[in-house]
């Protein structure tokens, strides 16, 4: 599926920018210039999304599949 492909990808991203952070802090401390718009933010926004959309394609599936929000069968008269 593209949206966990996506996000996995996205994922691995994130991990490495973080870890390049990390290691710049440790080796550079306060001589490095940290970036406000830094990438970390952009990847980590782009995991929320698509666990949103993860979520919500799960929603329709038990919705479609008579299931309710958290994944109960519906029962008679709901």
């Amino acid at each position: 599926m593209a949206a966990l492909r996506e996000m996995e990808v996205n994922l691995v991203s994130l991990i490495k920018t973080a870890k390049e952070t990390q290691n710049r802090i440790q080796t550079d401390g306060l001589k490095h210039n940290y970036s406000e718009n830094h990438e970390c933010y952009g990847y980590a926004v782009k995991v929320w999304k698509q666990s949103l959309r993860l979520a919500e394609l799960k929603k329709l599936e038990y919705d479609v599949t008579g299931f309710d929000r958290w994944g109960m069968p519906v029962k008679e008269g709901q």
